[in-house]
């Protein structure tokens, strides 16, 4: 009798294994031909914990004598960016294994905790406008000029920094995820309705940096676009009209096939210029930080998954009345079609 309620025992636990085993391949956020333990979505809490964030590995240097401060974005060409203390720096670099940096508050003020003032090394004409498929960093603009991007939602608090944006009478950009819109289907049609673009941010915030490690361009290729295929068929049974026109990739990937995929959709790529609502710091230092990366062209960087909102909505109320009060306008996006 024992011997036999054991291999019963066996059998059931087999089973459940097997189905275990069937279910999570099928939820997966990976196709069959990239199935890689080591490579598999921490969804949930820890995707939400890190969602949007730039990875935690520095790429940035500090220069003894000027406390230079350079936010690395990964391009195929050039980096677009540097930021400095007083001293003007022009960076290159061509395309690598490098991460977006993680950002580091002690390296941007000098020691009299001044501000540090930035260079734009990429110029646009005034009235220049998207092109599909490129990367910006920052609006093809010169003008005192902003724009508002939110990332990872919708969550919890996207409902009160929609108010906000109403009362502000300012437009953003959602970057939403594919695999947590159909949890909020009003508020993605409220973004849409309010005049806020949505944009796509993938569908579960898989890290292509981590991907390609394991992966083919080609399987690449083929994850990206099921990614972004399965995200604007969930949108678009919310909305059934919206033509989705920005692309933003986890963690702010970028490689050459990536811009040809865009194209494809017919998507601008966006990276940002201002960031850091998940840096482990006091509120008001980070609300300095925003304030500190002010200047024409920003793109700001916010999230709003799950609970993270609720400091994006917190920076968003200090931040909105110091730009305004510096001369600066939040613009709608659609101004630079």
């Amino acid at each position: 009798m024992k011997n036999k309620n054991f291999r019963i025992c066996i059998a059931i636990l087999s089973t459940v294994v097997i189905l275990f085993i069937v279910f999570s391949n099928f939820t997966s956020c990976k196709p069959k031909s990239v199935q890689n333990e080591k490579e598999m979505l921490q969804l949930n809490d820890a995707r939400e914990e890190k969602s949007g964030i730039l990875l935690e590995k520095s790429v940035a240097s500090a220069h003894s004598d000027s406390k230079l401060f350079k936010p690395v974005i990964e391009s195929s060409t050039t980096i677009t960016t540097a930021y400095a203390s007083d001293v003007e720096t022009t960076t290159e670099m061509a395309t690598s294994d490098v991460v977006n940096d993680s950002y580091n508050l002690d390296v941007l003020y000098n020691l009299n905790d001044k501000p540090t003032t930035a260079i734009q090394t990429t110029k646009f004409a005034s009235g220049s406008k998207w092109e599909l498929g490129k990367l910006y960093t920052k609006l093809p603009s010169e003008e005192p000029k902003l724009l508002l991007t939110i990332d990872d939602g919708p969550g919890n608090y996207t409902g009160e920094i929609l108010d906000y944006l109403k009362e502000s009478n300012i437009k953003a950009i959602f970057f939403v995820s594919g695999d947590t819109v159909k949890s909020y289907p009003n508020i993605v049609k409220r973004q849409y309705e309010e005049g806020h673009e949505i944009g796509t941010h993938t569908y579960c915030h898989r890290s292509y940096y981590k991907l390609e490690k394991t992966a083919t361009i080609d399987e690449m290729k083929e994850t990206l676009e099921q990614d972004l295929q399965r995200t604007e068929n969930n949108v678009r049974d919310i909305v059934p009209e919206i033509k989705i026109r920005f692309l933003r990739m986890p963690e702010g990937y970028y490689r050459d096939w990536v811009g040809e995929i865009a194209k494809k959709y017919g998507y601008v790529t966006l990276n940002w210029s201002a960031a850091g609502d998940w840096l482990e710091k006091p509120d008001e230092e980070v609300i300095a930080f925003f304030k500190s990366q002010i200047r024409p062209g920003t793109i700001i960087l916010l999230h709003d998954g799950r609970n993270r909102g609720k400091r994006a909505l917190k920076i968003l109320k200090e931040l909105v009345p110091y730009a305004l009060s510096k001369g600066y306008m939040f613009v709608d996006p659609n101004e630079f079609f």
